[in-house]
């Protein structure tokens, strides 16, 4: 079985990038304002790459649930302007700082660098690490897009139960070690302090100067176990 899916929160942005397809799997796009510098920060400063992944058991998909509110995030950000970038930040730490009474399990870390184009290099390489995690495709997806394309309906499907991860990468300008643990496995606290650290510096002036949004699963009829859990993120420890 494939293990979930990825789902780009930015795809106008990836629209508009022309970004290409890597194999079978969803390009995922760099949250990223191209050459984008905060003009008020210290260079001295440098930037921080911080990186979160939470678990969920998941009753439904419907709207109120962590899969259904992280997707009108998706559907509903405004990357086309700096304040509507930072606003994603924030609104996705504001969702799971909500949801902190459902967290199964966490994980997380920070790595200050004092260049902004080392830390950025860090964020790319935890983007593509995270992204070979998400698959887009199961094969009872497949098929029913084949189906649907040939004009044969299909029954509606009842979406199950199921566990699912979120996980949120993002660089921060200036130095966030300080408040945000380097590396953290099962501790709700910190997880919570780099949520709060996102938060903060998402209703900062261009703080954020790259964010990416990945969760599992991404279609209605998959399915996410704990098994599949454990080998992918084995540092998910429960919280």
């Amino acid at each position: 079985m494939l293990r979930g899916s990825i789902l780009v929160s930015l795809t106008a942005a990836a629209a508009a990038l022309q970004l290409p397809a890597h194999g079978s799997r969803t390009a995922s796009p760099r949250m990223q304002f191209g050459d984008f510098k905060n003009p008020f920060a210290n260079p001295r400063d440098g930037a921080t790459t911080i990186s979160l992944t939470f678990s969920f058991q998941c009753a439904d998909r419907g709207p109120s649930s962590i899969l259904g509110q992280l997707e009108e995030l998706a559907s509903t950000a405004d990357t086309s302007t700096a304040d509507g970038f930072s606003a994603l930040c924030s609104d996705t730490a504001l969702l799971l700082l909500r949801r902190q009474g459902q967290w199964l399990s966490c994980c997380g870390s920070s790595e200050h660098n004092k260049d902004e184009d080392v830390a950025l290099a860090t964020f790319d390489r935890l983007a593509i690490r995270e992204a070979a995690k998400f698959e887009d495709r199961t094969p009872a997806s497949t098929i029913d897009s084949a189906l649907a394309a040939a004009g044969v309906s299909t029954p509606a499907k009842v979406s199950p139960p199921t566990m699912a991860v979120v996980c949120v990468l993002a660089c921060l300008a200036g130095d966030s070690e300080g408040r945000v643990r380097k590396s953290f496995s099962g501790d709700g606290l910190a997880a919570r302090d780099a949520l709060e650290e996102l938060n903060a510096a998402g209703k900062a002036d261009q703080e954020v100067l790259a964010l990416e949004l990945f969760w599992v699963p991404g279609e209605a009829e998959e399915e996410l176990d704990a098994d599949e859990i454990i080998l992918d993120w084995p540092e998910l420890m429960p919280c």
